[in-house]
């Protein structure tokens, strides 16, 4: 039975109502270059739809058919029911404002601009805010991925027919997943029908980045670039997940609170944050290999060029890039980088 049907359904439709979102404003998009950046996330919808079938059973081919249809369907009806209780929550929203003009009035998606445009501060206290976010992205793929383990040593998996990764994996991609659905939903509702979202969703966005009021937050594509990590060995999955969101929070903080230089090629990141960020990049990288040595036993020197790519990768994108996120970049790069030398 084809139990993951409806989760890899709800990401490509996810997909389609982003591309013709994207599509449909795109002179605006081009114009304040955020058309490719938009496209990529459109991109990684879809590719986290196809790839779901594959991602619990990967890891753990001995793994039968009717434990895998209970995790698929488990998903599925987790993210479906998520789903309708958002559809139906954007729903009254709209019968409420519709019937009220006042009500309609106030939510007025400009005015809510203006208004965040007066308070927003760009600190390090309120940046550190935002990254706290991005964290708790990392800090579940580790938790699990630890819960796992002690369950699979116990044996308490092997009585369910499960194994560390499958279970792990499960358990991350599903807390992920609906993650990624909970604010993509509110996201379209936000830059498309502000009327439509409840009172409590819209001051989630009160901690986003002023160039985010016109475009996806980055926590949502950010997810989505960890989905094709799930099939390598877990160290490069850790090693993605604390580059994205441990290095980068330690090159903005070195870089809000010591930073001097601007970088030559980037005006908004400074020499110190990228030293930084390059420096916890290599440790994150050295420290998963190790840490995580028995599910990737590469030896020493594989290790350091691991680590070195990943530095290199890290630096090329904070130095260089400017209209693509990083948080697309630095997970997509830095884990293929790791990925290509592990396997060579």
């Amino acid at each position: 039975m084809m139990y993951y049907l409806p989760t890899t359904l709800i990401f490509i439709a996810y997909g389609i109502g982003t591309l013709i979102y994207i599509i449909k404003h795109k002179q605006e998009k081009l114009e304040k270059k955020l058309f490719y950046n938009e496209l990529l996330i459109a991109g990684l919808f879809f590719l986290a739809g196809l790839l779901f079938p594959f991602m619990y059973g990967f890891h753990s081919p001995s793994l039968k058919e009717q434990t895998l249809n209970l995790l698929w369907a488990y998903t599925s009806i987790l993210l479906s029911l998520e789903l309708l209780v958002w559809l139906l929550t954007l729903a009254y929203n709209t019968f409420v404002s519709k019937r009220n003009p006042k009500v309609m009035e106030e939510r007025d998606y400009c005015k809510y601009c203006e208004e965040f445009e007066k308070k927003w501060e760009d600190n390090l206290k309120s940046e550190m805010g935002r990254k706290f976010l991005h964290l708790f992205t990392c800090l579940v793929v580790l938790v699990f991925w630890s819960i796992g383990t002690i369950l699979d040593k116990t044996g308490i998996l092997s009585t369910m027919g499960l194994d560390n990764y499958s279970f792990s994996i499960w358990c991350i991609v599903t807390i992920g997943f609906a993650f990624v659905i909970m604010f993509q939903i509110a996201d379209l509702a936000r830059l498309n029908t502000f009327y439509m979202l409840p009172k409590w969703a819209k001051k989630w966005y009160l901690s986003m980045r002023k160039e985010e009021l016109e475009t996806f937050i980055a926590s949502t594509p950010l997810v989505l670039s960890f989905v094709p990590f799930v099939f390598t060995p877990f160290p490069i999955f850790a090693a993605v997940a604390l580059i994205t969101t441990l290095a980068d929070a330690i090159a903005c903080v070195i870089g809000k609170k010591y930073g001097r230089h601007p970088l030559p090629f980037n005006q908004k990141k400074t020499v110190e944050g990228a030293i930084a960020g390059g420096i916890s990049t290599f440790l994150i990288v050295i420290s998963a290999m190790f840490f995580y040595h028995e599910f990737l036993p590469v030896n020493l020197i594989k290790i350091v060029l691991m680590g070195i790519v990943a530095t290199i990768i890290f630096l090329i994108i904070d130095i260089f890039v400017k209209n693509v996120s990083d948080n697309i970049l630095n997970p997509l790069l830095t884990g293929f980088g790791m990925w290509i030398i592990s396997i060579l």
